[in-house]
């Protein structure tokens, strides 16, 4: 589909024959009453109005009130408030808070990282962002340092540096004789980084911990390395934020060390744990030089640290006998009340709904995360606003979400969809979600198959804010990749009711400026500065997002493909095979079939659903026949309910509350195994749970199936 996929209301006119049949005024009158039933008589275009109302001026205002005061999980009451205020004021009139209690991390008592020699502090981390200015990052309204769920401990030991904490950094260690057991473990972060990804070693902080507990230490304190940045660091000549786009020395990391109260793993260990900043590690690990093997010694995967300009020369120790670590955290999780904005624009049809949702929360100022992905879904709010009072009224229904809880595991969309799951699961089109709309030139797409056409087509409409020719689309400077589903909201979505989903970003690219994650140094000053200075992706993020929803919800069959769905299975299980995963242990013929079977059905379904279709020109025929509505109306249920077939019990990760049998939760910005429980399986070499996984994968794929044959066969006895 090209640039002008989304219908415009074209003014209608009576067919000839009917026009000669019948006296002018009963002509007159059949055109109106034709035209009202297709979203009323308008020749207003709604394309145009989503492309040209989002604005620099808006999303900057947005941003600069996102972040100017604490909104950590519990913190969100008034900023909730005021996004609903804002929303009413663009013309969503069913807008509303919904609450609810859940459990938070918070800080209760101590923290302390001090290295000492015996009783001598040689140095004391202030676990704090910047002492040293009265600027946005040493704002004290927002929060110290801390991570989520850590266990509570009071520890003084010697400590090891773990590099990434993988579980391959632990076996190289093991294999240098450097035993880590009763020790606490200095750990590089390894979340956003394109250069990290390129090597493929990116590890979430909630695995590190896991593979600490395994490998015997007793805490853990991480950092984010200069590494993650690749060139833009002061080694290579770059001022630190503010002065410049490398990352400061003072910035410290924060995060849940689980995916939160739902996901956690019950093999986590209870190991107490600590982020600092890298101005802290440059001390801890210069204690270490001479000690133990370097880096170098230890294989590629420990190579490309970014502190040697520092001093530091990165040997593993352990620390000298008579140097250690103390480190003190006390934290608790506190029930306490969140805050989710709702707003609704009622379509002709009601229980057809697509969703667009962000979250508020964050554990900084959040200009990028996620405070981007806000300030853009308010002017996708109010670019839809626009359009009301022009008199367009939406063919589906539209939800926005402001949700406020995913950073200690989505807890305000769990509780929400909990709230709602019957309605969700028999009307939820589509989850269209946004965490970070700017923070860098890297877009990243993660989308259920079902809605790949919706993703390409957006991106093939609104121009690129990174293009080398003119004109060019995000989709020409992208092309097209898309991950798993997954990313912030998107999970819940996803995983609980398994509904269709898709989760897009802009964030840091190969050569831009560090994204200072989750620190007090992601505020409006950085976006303004470094992440985003013209406000170029924020503009294209909303436009890109209003563009898909309008591309799901303006069209009377909807745009969307089982049989997309089953060719990203066939290249998923080809894939695994090719990655030298499949084993004549494990006979996949069961699986095979099942997929043979999804695509012979797939294309008979799509075929069917394409008869219905109309010519753009007279798209409004949709409502002048009851039988033809009747038949839309049934392939637009299989296409919603299509994806809850590959619902079980358990996913890949044994997680209660995540039932999508072919994925796994993943974060924005994690790439993940597609068929991840059988991928995981198969790479361990775990034959049992491997057979285990791909029965449950056939049975859901012919699930599936069935589902499609059943209809086919339905509308073939009419």
């Amino acid at each position: 589909m090209g640039k002008s996929d989304i219908p415009s209301r074209p003014k209608l006119r009576p067919r000839a024959a009917v026009a000669l049949k019948w006296p002018i005024l009963l002509g007159t009158l059949l055109v109106y009453i034709i035209c009202w039933k297709c979203h009323k008589f308008s020749s207003f275009n709604l394309q145009q109005t989503l492309l040209s109302v989002p604005s620099a001026e808006h999303v900057r205002n947005w941003s600069a009130y996102y972040t100017s005061e604490a909104h950590f999980v519990g913190q969100g009451l008034s900023q909730a408030r005021w996004t609903e205020a804002r929303w009413k004021e663009f013309g969503i009139t069913d807008t509303q808070i919904a609450s609810y209690n859940t459990l938070v991390p918070k800080l209760t008592g101590h923290q302390r990282l001090a290295l000492l020699r015996g009783d001598e502090v040689l140095y004391e981390a202030p676990l704090i962002d910047d002492v040293t200015t009265k600027g946005p990052a040493g704002n004290t309204s927002f929060l110290p340092a801390y991570l989520g769920f850590s266990t509570n401990g009071n520890i003084s030991a010697s400590y090891v540096f773990c590099n990434f904490g993988s579980a391959e950094d632990f076996q190289d260690l093991k294999r240098a004789n450097v035993d880590a057991t009763g020790k606490i473990g200095i750990i590089k972060l390894a979340n956003t980084s394109p250069y990290l990804r390129l090597r493929n070693l990116e590890v979430f902080r909630g695995e590190q911990l896991t593979n600490a507990g395994r490998a015997g230490l007793i805490a853990a304190v991480f950092y984010t390395d200069p590494q993650n940045d690749g060139p833009v660091t002061e080694a290579n000549g770059y001022k630190a934020f503010p002065a410049g786009p490398a990352r400061p020395l003072a910035a410290i990391e924060r995060g849940s060390v689980t995916t939160g109260n739902r996901f956690r793993n019950p093999e986590s260990p209870k190991l107490p744990c600590i982020p600092m900043s890298y101005a802290d590690a440059i001390h801890l690990l210069r204690a270490l030089n001479g000690h133990g093997p370097s880096a170098e010694e230890l294989g590629p995967r420990w190579h490309g640290g970014g502190l040697e300009f520092y001093g530091v020369h990165y040997n593993v120790g352990p620390s000298p006998a008579d140097v250690s670590l103390h480190l003190v955290n006390e934290a608790d999780a506190i029930e306490t009340p969140i805050h989710n904005v709702i707003g609704t624009i009622p379509g002709i049809i009601s229980d057809e709904v697509v969703i667009l949702g962000t979250h508020r929360d964050s554990w900084g100022h959040g200009a990028g995360d996620p405070g981007s992905g806000s300030a853009a879904l308010n002017e996708v709010v109010r670019s839809f606003g626009v359009a009301l009072r022009h008199g367009w009224r939406p063919l589906r229904t539209i939800v926005f979400a402001s949700f406020e809880g995913e950073e200690i595991g989505q807890m305000g969309s769990f509780n929400w969809i909990m709230d709602h799951s019957k309605w969700l699961k028999a009307s939820v089109v589509a989850y269209l979600n946004v965490v970070v709309a700017a923070a860098g030139s890297r877009f990243q797409a993660k989308a259920s198959p079902l809605l790949y056409r919706a993703v390409l087509t957006a991106t093939d409409i609104v121009t690129s804010p990174n293009q080398t020719v003119a004109g060019q689309s995000v989709r020409d400077v992208w092309g097209g990749t898309i991950g798993t589903p997954g990313g912030g909201d998107a999970i819940s979505f996803i995983g609980l009711p398994c509904i269709s989903t898709v989760d897009f970003s802009f964030s840091q690219g190969i050569g831009d400026g560090a994204f200072p994650y989750h620190t007090g140094f992601d505020s409006f000053e950085w976006m303004d500065q470094v992440g985003d200075p013209g406000w170029n992706y924020h503009i294209t993020s909303a436009k890109i997002w209003s563009v898909m929803a309008a591309y799901l919800t303006e069209f009377a069959v909807l745009n969307t493909s089982v049989a997309d769905y089953a060719s990203a299975l066939q290249k998923w299980m080809d894939e695994l095979c090719s990655s030298n995963l499949c084993s004549s242990e494990v006979d996949l013929t069961v699986r095979d079939k099942a997929v043979q079977r999804l695509t012979r059905a797939a294309k008979s379904f799509d075929s069917y659903a394409e008869s219905l279709r109309v010519p753009r020109n007279t798209w409004w025929r949709f409502w002048t026949g009851n039988d033809l509505n009747a038949a839309i109306r049934g392939v637009n249920k299989i296409y919603t309910v299509f994806e809850r077939q590959f619902s079980h019990g358990r996913s890949a990760d044994s997680s209660s509350s995540f039932h999508h049998v072919l994925y796994r939760p993943a974060a924005w910005h994690a790439e993940q195994p597609p068929l991840s429980a059988l991928h995981d399986s198969l790479k361990k070499k775990n034959w049992k749970d491997s057979r285990k996984w791909r029965d449950v994968m056939a049975e859901k794929i012919n699930d599936a199936a069935q589902l499609l044959e059943d209809h086919l066969e339905e509308v073939n006895q009419q």
